[in-house]
């Protein structure tokens, strides 16, 4: 596979050592803080769930909706406040946890459903239950790694800057041309574009506004002959 980072370079020029990036956690939120019950929450990372009854001291809660699919109740935990805590960010293969919209939802606390009686936004169903909901007023996306698999050879690539007015990427996929890739803005506020990857080994770099820029997603980079750095990522055979 022809190699071209930048006029002049190649392939044999990079370093055969590598840099592994520790990935972003998967949230930040911590559960065991958590001092009440209340509606739902909806955060950059997902969704914070919270139940709280000190009349009934229920001995069990768990949550299903319109999230999940109402597929099997999700068992949440109490943490030492005595609340009953979950966060949903189940990413689907595009690391989307929600698109926006709205999400109904009911709790089953001690094997009796019941919505939830801090929400004052609630609907009924086609068969007369009430049911809370949430809004969600942007995508969720989580953002651990690139690129992001989405089928057998197509990738996404992310790049989270709300204030950029531009962004390409460039890279042994496209040899090196700074104008062919432009990444589009998402609903979310979040820049994408979805290449088509055989595989094989990859280094990469973002044009943002005229900049480069390394891959902060990036889980490997690798060196030139003049220490320029650049992102990096293999897609093995299958």
């Amino acid at each position: 596979m022809r190699r071209n980072f930048v006029p002049g370079l190649s392939l044999l020029a990079m370093t055969l050592s590598v840099l592994l990036l520790v990935p972003q956690s998967v949230h930040s939120l911590n559960l065991h803080t958590v001092t009440d019950g209340g509606p739902p929450i909806v955060t950059d990372e997902g969704v914070l769930f919270r139940y709280k009854d000190d009349t009934q001291n229920p001995k069990y809660v768990m949550v299903s909706g319109d999230f999940n699919q109402w597929e099997k109740p999700i068992l949440m935990v109490k943490n030492s406040h005595n609340v009953f805590v979950y966060f949903f960010n189940k990413t689907d293969k595009r690391s989307i946890v929600l698109v926006e919209g709205t999400y109904r939802y009911r709790y089953l606390v001690d094997g009796a459903w019941i919505r939830d009686k801090t929400n004052r936004k609630s609907v009924h169903d086609i068969y007369g239950t009430e049911l809370s909901f949430f809004e969600v007023p942007k995508p969720i996306t989580i953002i651990t790694h690139n690129p992001v698999r989405v089928n057998e050879h197509s990738y996404i690539f992310y790049y989270r800057d709300v204030d950029a007015k531009n962004v390409f990427i460039v890279g042994d996929f496209n040899n090196w041309n700074p104008y062919s890739h432009p990444l589009k803005k998402n609903r979310g506020g979040i820049w994408e574009i979805e290449i088509d990857l055989v595989p094989g080994s990859y280094a990469y770099r973002f044009i943002v506004d005229g900049l480069f820029r390394r891959d902060p997603m990036g889980t490997k980079i690798v060196h030139d002959q003049f220490d320029n750095t650049y992102s990096a990522f293999d897609l093995p055979l299958r």
